[in-house]
């Protein structure tokens, strides 16, 4: 299978004699050198900080449904275009490259270069992720922030798994554990359940 590609080019126009930069969408853009957004989001509260990530996440959510609708129902898109499109986007805007692994019931997304750090970048790419999976899927989705030296793990999954996840991030578990420890016991919930 031939592998697709994010194709960046026209995306963003530089329009130099009016100072404007424009996306596709008709929607102006401004670009901040990332040390104001990490200000930005220290100064925020946890409220204020949610609402900024989860507002950005649903307008990529827009622009991933917009690129991908090309090929029909953009939700029915095969994983590696849709992650090959997220990823062009988040490279074009400065927010690094994701690699999204399955463990059964759980996703983790890595996110390698993560433009926001400590408490307030954990805050960030929670909301951040939450509303563009939500927005892009026109459902409620939960994610969990987990750094570890290498990138930040996104943890993608329901409110018990989440609550669940945020008990073994606190024990100081690696995400790769959790990810399995939570489809595990998922697995036997439902062998119990039977």
């Amino acid at each position: 299978m031939a592998e697709n590609r994010f194709d960046p080019s026209g995306y963003l126009t530089f329009d130099l004699a009016r100072g404007r930069i424009a996306a596709p969408s008709g929607g102006g853009l401004v670009a901040l050198p990332a040390e104001h957004l990490a200000k930005l989001a220290g100064d925020a509260d946890a409220g204020a900080l949610g609402r900024l990530g989860r507002s950005i996440g649903e307008w990529f959510a827009g622009r991933l449904r917009e690129r991908l609708a090309s090929t029909g129902d953009p939700t029915a898109a095969l994983p590696e275009t849709f992650l090959s499109e997220l990823n062009g986007l988040l490279a074009v805007h400065g927010f690094g490259r994701a690699a999204i692994e399955s463990y059964g019931d759980a996703v983790l997304l890595r996110v390698g270069t993560a433009v926001l750090a400590g408490p307030e970048g954990v805050a960030f790419y929670e909301s951040f992720f939450a509303g563009l999976f939500g927005a892009f899927l026109d459902q409620t989705v939960h994610c969990l922030a987990i750094d570890t030296p290498e990138s930040r793990t996104i943890l993608v999954g329901s409110p018990p798994a989440i609550r669940r996840a945020a008990q073994l991030r606190t024990a100081g578990v690696a995400p790769e554990t959790i990810a399995t420890r939570l489809h595990q016991e998922s697995r036997a919930a439902r062998k119990g359940a039977r």
